[in-house]
Parts: structure tokens; C-alpha cells; sequence
């Protein structure tokens, strides 16, 4: 069984984490974990590319960041996972690791940083996998 796990660095993904490992041991570790962090891409035509390259830059850093948290928070739950940086839309890139993995759930947290879980409302990557993906969508509050 594979579970694809996408990472924003939120708290509702670390959940999202946790309950994919906790149901990953429950399976009897016959599952593969693969968590995707996206790098959106945030340069407006109106940016120049020095200006865009330092954005990027940025967000690849924070990224990487995740990456490295992810890891160990995976380590102290006793698990692994592949962990792939992608850039561009979070939307696509998400439904498209998904096919790639090819992925029997999608394992995603309600809202991301921004937040809009608090009002009980999906956040708006999340809405979209969920009305997007041929894949079965697990949404973790």
C-alpha cells in the first residue's frame, strides 16, 4: 500500500504524518511512505529574475528545512519515507506524484500555514486535491 504525504511545514501536515505512520504500523509496515514538499512558484511578471531567484532561493531553503524536520520527526516515530522536493504548483505536483507513485491515499492535513482550518473550512491546496485526485483523499484535522 502506498500513502503519499504532502509537507508544508504545517501543523495540520505533521498530523497528517503521524496518522499515515500510525495507520502504516497498524497495516504491518507493508506500506510505503513518500512525503511531498512543493516549491510554488511565486515569480510574478512583474519580478524581475534576480528578484525571482531570490524568492526561489528562500523557498527552497524553507523547504529544505521541512525536509530535514520531517525527517526527524519520522525517526521519532520509529519510521521512513522518501522525502521529494518538487517546485511549481502545489496542485499539480501533488496529483502528480500521486500517479507517479502511484498512490493508494493521499494523505493530506486540513489547512496548511495559512491557516484556514481554524475556521473549520478546507484550505484551498487541500479543497483542490480533494476535488482533483482520481486518488482516495484522507483529510487529517
Amino acid at each position: 500500500m502506498n500513502f503519499l504525504v504532502p509537507h508544508d511545514g504545517s501543523e495540520h501536515a505533521y498530523k497528517a504524518l503521524e496518522q499515515t505512520v500510525e495507520l502504516s504500523k497498524k497495516l504491518g509496515g507493508a506500506v510505503k511512505i513518500e512525503v511531498i514538499i512543493v516549491v510554488p512558484d511565486l515569480c510574478l511578471v512583474d519580478v524581475g529574475i534576480n528578484e525571482c531567484d531570490t524568492i526561489t532561493g528562500t523557498l527552497y531553503k524553507e523547504a529544505q528545512g521541512i525536509r530535514t524536520k520531517v525527517n526527524e520527526k519520522l525517526a521519532g516515530l520509529g519510521a521512513s519515507a522518501e522525502i521529494r522536493i518538487e517546485a511549481g504548483n502545489e496542485v499539480d505536483n501533488i496529483l502528480k506524484c500521486a500517479d507517479e507513485l502511484p498512490a493508494d491515499f493521499i494523505v493530506i492535513g486540513a489547512a496548511g500555514k495559512h491557516g484556514a482550518g481554524r475556521s473549520g473550512r478546507l484550505g484551498s491546496v487541500t479543497d483542490k486535491v480533494v476535488n482533483k485526485s482520481d486518488h482516495s483523499v484522507m483529510v487529517i484535522r
